[in-house]
Parts: C-alpha cells; sequence; structure tokens
C-alpha cells in the first residue's frame, strides 16, 4: 500500500512531519488542523501544505497554510 506524508513550506524553510499514511488521512489531517497552532501550521502560515507520495517524492495534493 502506498503511503503519503504532509509537507510544509514557504520561502524559507521546509519541514515534512514524517507520517505513512493514506492520501485522505493526509487531506484529514489538514483539514482539521489548518487555520491551527497545531504543529507546523503556526510557522508557516501564508506557506504551502502538500500531500506526497513517499516512494517518489510526487505531490499529490497541495493547499495554503491559513
Amino acid at each position: 500500500m502506498k503511503t503519503y506524508d504532509v509537507h510544509f513550506n514557504n520561502d524559507q524553510n521546509s519541514n515534512n512531519k514524517g507520517f505513512e499514511l493514506t492520501i485522505q488521512e493526509c487531506k484529514d489531517y489538514i483539514t482539521a488542523n489548518n487555520g491551527t497552532n497545531e504543529s507546523y501550521f503556526e510557522d508557516y502560515k501564508g506557506g504551502i501544505i502538500s500531500v506526497v507520495d513517499n516512494e517518489n517524492g510526487e505531490t499529490v495534493y497541495e493547499t495554503e497554510i491559513l
């Protein structure tokens, strides 16, 4: 089964959570926490959060961090 991680990016920095989740679980994590101060969301407001395939590094979803 493919697994995916959540990556936070802005003009200066990049971090990832180290997740091994499904695409839907990653999207649910983003939906539940975007606009909050959970984890990296506060540090990366105005940047981009992405769901990335752990196997090939391909971005499969991205949205702005609120």
